[in-house]
């Protein structure tokens, strides 16, 4: 279990420590991740970095660096595909292959729900991942995530179509 595991907002020094955990991790992630390509360069980086904040303000993505208590950079998540009118948004996140299988993306997932309710009034989170992406559905299931189905074809990476678990995190009612 990694310790201190935070989540801070995208800065624009930020760029080299993306590039170098995205390549170092590269042959994890590129199956699940379209972006992460064999071509991704440090100019993907940058692009990514810099377009972060404009992402938020538009309220299109509200995208998180995950950290640990000595800023290195352990991964992404963000929240995505808002609907503020519903208060539902889905939830992504990645982790550098080097700190997976320690609790980053639960204890992640964790804390940015927590966030999201709070602070910008969500109240369903939703996680898709393909039924073939075991280690992201334990994650959802770890941190909270209710399964409600199997979405058929509903994902498209490399060419392919997808059917996805969907799991949903519910704002606590108190």
């Amino acid at each position: 279990m990694i310790e201190g595991i935070q989540l801070r907002r995208y800065q624009r020094d930020d760029v080299d420590a993306v590039y170098e955990a995205v390549i170092a991790s590269r042959a994890e992630l590129a199956r699940w991740m379209p972006w992460c390509h064999a071509d991704y360069s440090r100019g993907d980086a940058v692009w990514w970095v810099e377009s972060r904040p404009a992402a938020w303000e538009r309220n299109e993505e509200w995208s998180h660096l995950i950290v640990d208590g000595q800023g290195r950079l352990l991964g992404s998540c963000g929240i995505h595909r808002l609907d503020l009118r519903n208060g539902v948004g889905e939830l992504g996140y990645w982790v550098r292959t080097s700190a997976t299988g320690q609790g980053v993306a639960t204890a992640a997932t964790v804390q940015l729900c927590e966030w999201a309710f709070r602070e910008q009034g969500l109240h369903r989170i939703e996680i898709l991942a393909a039924v073939e992406n075991h280690a992201s559905q334990r994650v959802a299931v770890k941190a909270g995530g209710v399964r409600e189905g199997i979405l058929r074809q509903r994902l498209s990476l490399h060419g392919h179509r997808y059917d996805c678990t969907l799991d949903t995190i519910l704002k606590p009612i108190h």
